[in-house]
This record gives structure tokens, sequence and C-alpha cells, in this order.
């Protein structure tokens, strides 16, 4: 037994050792919480308290799953295939194995994976007649996914749906449940659902897993939602005895429907239900604690903790004052090249709010010739939407290009099929010519007579952009592309949350390619395309093992690094702009900070840029989280070539003075944010933007090329725009 309890700290010792009833483990990042459980396990089996199969763990992931059940393995020195360690979803895909006959199923019954699902639930709108430009499959397939996760189904929805498009969904969820059960099927959130519905709803097989287990564990309790909750209600039996480690701080995923709830009324739910709290942290230095300790205390939704470490305050943390996202690319990039004598690559991580914003990153990383690995998406210029505007802009350069015309023909959406383009493709290869050509001349081809009405369209655009090409800046160039497609709209109409982050790709996508602009002023579309085919060349990638990392901050969860670099802390990009008038979105935002910064070892580097050029719009506020940690632990570094407006006034020495700022020259003699009478850009004018569409100019600061406005938009909201790149016109 000493073996099992003698390295363990005080709190983590009673945290094994307290067996009887309800537990709460708040286990702080980096405080030894996976320790906690494996020891909790072994030290149960040890004592005889349970036999294995009495015993359930479970988590969030396989690779979690199957490290716990390891360690416990090791720990015992002996193989225990009878041990229940497992995700949420592989647990109950096992109970229905052996009791699906309850519902009406087989024992051997599919599971359907995302994309099967995508694909039936877009079966189901076909086969309704309903369109699918007012109910993307993918958002509908999210919908029905939320209401299984609540508990509730197809009859329940229904009788609850008010209006005409939640009727609408009504209808597809319960033609897409009907379709499933006609499969035989199951998809991934059905097994949570159901297994819920046979515990609850048929008292013999409750009974018997009630009786079955006597301990159960579920680690990273602050991630679950409300059917997982009730899944382990109805698996506990009159013992209570029930142990789950989580910390509020990282309940990070309640886009995705986490309730953290469940671990902050734990003691409601659970009564008599003890509570420990571990606060020792066994990664991170002093200073690092106190940085994320100072943001995370700003939230109301936690439970007090203090995590403190037992060794040396280490460095303070870094802040990176930079103008643009490009600058902050190379000084992030010089200081991972900084480190490499005191870390390997593959120490060192860059963390995103947004995947949209890797590009520049990438690209420094490329040119430098540094081996680096996206964890948590694929490379930017691989992601579909930016294959897809690429695919135009290589068609517009070359119409020889057939791979480029197959991929956007009928992108967006333009009726034409694939027996079409198989039509196509059959009379190039006949004409000796290329399928552009060939859809030009469609009307000389009885084969695509009755097409040509829809073919037209596309074959005008392209020629329209090819006899811009050679004049115009790249930037202009798919700016106006993107806006004559409608793209945004598209993207947007999609999926609400996935669409949103694919409009940040080609937000940064246009970025690059003002930044191309700007650097070469005789550059034209070829030379473009030329220039970031270095970067979509994966083949000249040499996979090496010490490789820096490139991640989401959610994708970060459960990972640590000796150096870490939160970038682009921005106010509207993160924390995102949605936080600012939601409450709990901007403490789920505050978590996320608490869990980039809590991944470091031994240094933080935080960047903001002044500048950050998102379709015209520029956030030029640091961001809150900045502000929420102390003075003393900041080592600030300012790298801006301008003195810059600073909004956020009431914090000592994050930039210069705002006043100053506003009349001081750079070494052009370009003046900042001085009020231009000349301008047609005045308050109160209503103008048109190419994307966002009518607006009111509300306020304006500087001329010229430095000309900013802010705007509201009708449906989106105040924007802030550089009139510059906005292209906007007065019309009232």
């Amino acid at each position: 037994m000493n073996r099992l309890l003698d390295d363990l700290n005080p709190h983590q010792l009673e945290a094994v050792t307290a067996t009887d009833g309800p537990l709460l483990v708040i286990a702080g990042a980096g405080s030894g919480k996976t320790r906690v459980l494996t020891r909790r396990l072994a030290h149960i089996l040890t004592e005889q308290l349970a036999e294995p199969y009495q015993m359930l763990a479970v988590t969030f992931t396989n690779k979690a799953a199957g490290e716990m059940k390891q360690r416990v393995n090791q720990l015992m020195g002996t193989e225990i295939p009878e041990l229940n360690v497992s995700t949420f979803h592989s647990f109950c895909a096992r109970l229905l194995r052996r009791e699906a006959a309850a519902i009406g199923y087989d024992s051997q019954f599919t599971i359907f994976d995302q994309e099967d699902s995508l694909t039936l639930v877009k079966n189901c709108v076909k086969e309704l007649g309903i369109a699918e430009s007012q109910f993307p499959a993918k958002g509908q397939q999210g919908k029905i996914s939320d209401a299984k996760n609540q508990l509730i189904g197809p009859e329940e929805f229904a009788s609850q749906s008010s209006g005409w498009f939640e009727s609408r969904t009504a209808l597809i969820y319960s033609l897409y449940q009907k379709k499933l059960r006609g499969c035989d099927g199951m998809d991934f959130d059905d097994l949570l659902f159901n297994a819920v519905t046979i515990l609850k709803s048929n008292r013999e097989i409750g009974e018997k897993y009630r009786n079955r287990f006597r301990y159960i564990l579920v680690d990273e309790y602050q991630d679950t939602n409300r059917v997982q909750y009730l899944l382990l209600k109805y698996l506990l039996g009159e013992h209570q005895n029930i142990c789950v480690v989580g910390d509020e701080d990282q309940s990070i995923y309640g886009w995705r429907g986490a309730d953290i709830r469940n671990i902050l009324e734990f003691e409601k739910d659970f009564p008599g239900a003890k509570i420990i709290k571990l606060e020792q942290n066994y990664r991170s230095t002093n200073n690092i604690l106190k940085a994320a300790s100072a943001v995370i205390r700003n939230n109301s939704a936690r439970k007090a903790k203090t995590l403190w470490a037992d060794s040396e305050d280490g460095d303070k943390v870094t802040l990176l004052a930079v103008d643009s996202a490009e600058d902050e690319a190379v000084r992030v990039i010089d200081q991972t090249e900084g480190l490499r004598g005191q870390s390997s690559l593959k120490e060192t991580v860059i963390l995103y709010r947004t995947n949209a914003q890797s590009r520049a990153f990438e690209e420094q990383l490329r040119r430098r010739n540094l081996p680096y690995q996206i964890i948590g998406g694929v490379s930017f210029y691989q992601r579909k939407e930016i294959k897809d505007l690429i695919a135009y802009l290589k068609l517009i350069a070359n119409p020889k290009d057939d791979v480029s015309f197959q991929r956007i023909i009928n992108y967006p959406k333009r009726g034409i099929g694939d027996k079409t383009i198989d039509t196509i493709a059959q009379l190039a290869r006949e004409k000796g010519c290329s399928m552009f050509q060939v859809a030009q001349d469609g009307s000389l081809h009885s084969d695509l007579f009755g097409k040509i009405k829809r073919i037209e369209p596309f074959t005008r655009l392209i020629e329209k952009y090819r006899s811009r090409a050679d004049a115009e800046p790249i930037d202009i160039l798919a700016g106006d592309l993107v806006a004559e497609l409608n793209l945004i709209e598209e993207l947007r109409a999609e999926d609400a949350t996935l669409g949103e982050s694919r409009v940040e790709n080609i937000e940064a996508f246009i970025e690059g390619a003002a930044e191309f602009a700007r650097h070469h002023a005789e550059g034209k579309l070829v030379d473009y395309l030329a220039d970031i085919s270095l970067y979509t060349d994966l083949d000249s990638y040499r996979e090496v093992e010490d490789k820096l990392t490139l991640m989401s901050l959610h994708s970060a969860k459960g990972l640590e690094f000796d150096n870490v670099f939160i970038v682009g802390l921005e106010e509207g990009l993160f924390p995102l702009q949605k936080a600012m008038v939601d409450p709990m979105e901007l403490e789920e935002e505050r978590r996320l900070f608490y869990v980039g910064a809590t991944r470091a070892r031994k240094r933080l580097f935080l960047s903001t840029a002044t500048t950050r050029y998102r379709f015209g719009e520029v956030q030029s506020m640091p961001s809150r989280f900045i502000k929420e940690i102390p003075e003393s632990l900041l080592d600030r570094r300012d790298w801006r070539l301008r003195q810059h407006y600073e909004y956020a006034t009431d914090q000592p020495g994050l930039f210069a003075a705002a006043a100053a700022a506003s009349a001081s020259a750079n070494g052009k003699g370009e003046r900042y944010y001085d009020y231009d009478d000349e301008s047609p850009f005045k308050v109160g004018r209503i103008v048109s933007h190419p994307t966002f569409g009518r607006g009111t100019i509300l306020q304006k600061d500087g001329y010229g090329d430095s000309l900013r406005l802010e705007i509201m938009f009708t449906g989106l909201g105040v924007k802030k725009i550089m009139a510059k790149f906005a292209k906007l016109k007065v019309i009232g």
C-alpha cells in the first residue's frame, strides 16, 4: 500500500483514500489529477473494496482512457481486463450491445459517424422537399445533436416547436430518426440518449447496472453535458460512491453542450458530498500561476482556489506589442528561435483563438525552413474554403487548369451536376481543349444546350476577372471575387458556428494577399500564385521529430510545454466579439485564456497587435485579459514602429499616451488620427460596403490612408473599418 500512497501530497492522499460517498475533487491545472484517479482505482482494488468489474471510470478521449488503464495496470503489476475504463460513448455502446432489444434494436446495430449522419440529414431534407439553402444539413445536424444532448426526442421536440423554422426542423429530426431506425443504426448522440433511456425506463435493466457498479469515477467532470450527467445519476446505486475530478476554471466546451453547473452544483446534487481541493501545481513556475490566477479570479462562476508551486518564481510573463499580424508572426518566431538553446522546438507551442490566425505563422516558419506541426486542424492552405478560393484564382490565371475548373464549376451551387461535368470532360477530351473552353462554347453542343444558362454566368465571371488580373492588386481582385460570389453569406448559411470560422479563414487569406501586394508593388496574380505555391507544396515538407507546434487554444487542453505563446490578444478576437454582450460567454473566454496560460512549464509569452485586418475591420484595443495581469508580473517589449491611439487609457504603461499619440509623427512625417474636413466620410452619413452592406458612420479618426471609421451596419452591429481598404460608397 505504501507504494501507492507514499509519494502523494496530503490533499492527493485524502482524495485517493476517501472512498465512501460522493466526492468532488477540484483539481487545479497541473495538480496531478490523473495520478489521483489512477491511484484511487488501484487503492480500491488493493484494499479489495470492489472487484474490477464493479468499478467504472469514464473520461472524454480514447487516449486518456487508454493511458489511465495502462497506469492502473502498471500500479497493480498485472493486466486487469475486467476494469471498466473508457469514454462515455464507448461505455454506452457496450451497454447497448447487451440491452438493445429493450428499445427495439438488434444487438448488431450500426453506428453512424458524423459524415454518415450528415449524409442522412441531407437525404431527409431532400425527401421532405425542404430548401437546403434555408435549412443547411450541417446546421440541422447540429440542432438534432443539441436536442439529443438535452434528452429531447423527436416527439418532444415537435411539441415544443414554435414557428415555421422550428417546425421544419422537427420534421427533419423525426424523419432522420425514422431512417436511422430503418437502417438499424445509431449516431454518436444516440449512444448516450438510448443508454439513458434504457436505464431510466426499464427498471430491471437499471437495477442491474446500479447493483453492479459500486464505484464510479469521472474525469474532466466540468465538461459533462446534461445527458452525461443523467447517465451517471441513473448508474449510481444507493451507496452514492461517485468521485468526480475536474476544474470549473477549465470548462471551455460550453459551445458544444458542456454544462458548468454540473460541477458548480455538485454538492446540491449530492447532499453531504466531500470536497477536496488540489492546489499545489507541479507544472508551472509561480509567476505563470500568479498571472493565470489573476485573470481567472475575475470570473464569478467558480469555486475559490489558489494555485501555488513549490518552486522558483521563474521568468516574468513576456508581453509583445506589435503593429500587425505579420509583425506578430515575425516577432513570435524570432522569440522561438531565441529559445532553441534552452528548449527543443517540440517544447514550444503557439496558441491562437481562431484557426485562421495560423496563416501568418505558417508562412514565417516555411520561409525560415523551421519544422512545425498543426494539431487540431489542417494546414491553412489546405482548408476547403481556402482551396476553393485559390482554385478560382488559378482558373482566372490559367483557364487550361481543368482540376481547378472541376473543383469550382458548381461552387457555390449553380445547379450543374456531376453528369454535366462528366459531359464537359468528355467533350474536352474529344476536342483536345480545356474544360473551360468547352463550357464557353457549350451552346454549340447539344448535350450541354439545356445547361448553358447555368454555365454562362460562371464563364463570364472568370473572363471578367481575367481582364482585371494584370491591372489590379491581388487583394482587391480576391476581395471583389469573394464579394461577387457571396462566399461570406454562403459559408455562414452552411453552419452558424463552423461557417464563422471559415469566414475568418477567408479574411485571413485576404490579409495575406494584401501583405503580398504591399511588399510587391508590381506583383500580379501569377506572381502571387507562384509565391503561395511554396506553402501548398506539402511534398517538399520534410518530416522531422523536433517540430514547433501550432494549435487552437481548445486543442491545447491536457497538454503542456516549456514555452507557450498566446497570440492575438485583442478585444473582439480574444475574447471574441460575441462575448462582449454575454457575461457567460466572456467567462468561458477567460477560462480559455487560463487553460492556455497553464500549459506553460517555464515561460509564457503574450502578444497583441495594434491593427489586425479582418475584411477592412481593424482591431486595436488590447485584450482585457492583459489588463487583468498585475504589472509586476509583466515584461513588456514594444516593437511597434509608430504611436497609436490608446483605448485602455486607465491601464498604465500598456502603450503610449493617447493624446501624445494622436499628434505625433513617424519617421515619414505622417500624422495619425487628425480630423480631415475634406473627407467624404462624415459622421452620420450612410455608406455601402461590398460585404457588410448598408451602414451609418458613428465615429471617425485620422485622415488619408490612416482614416478609420466606426460604422453601424444593418443586422451586423458596429465594425471598425480602415477606409483605405474598405471600398466604401457614400449613398446618403
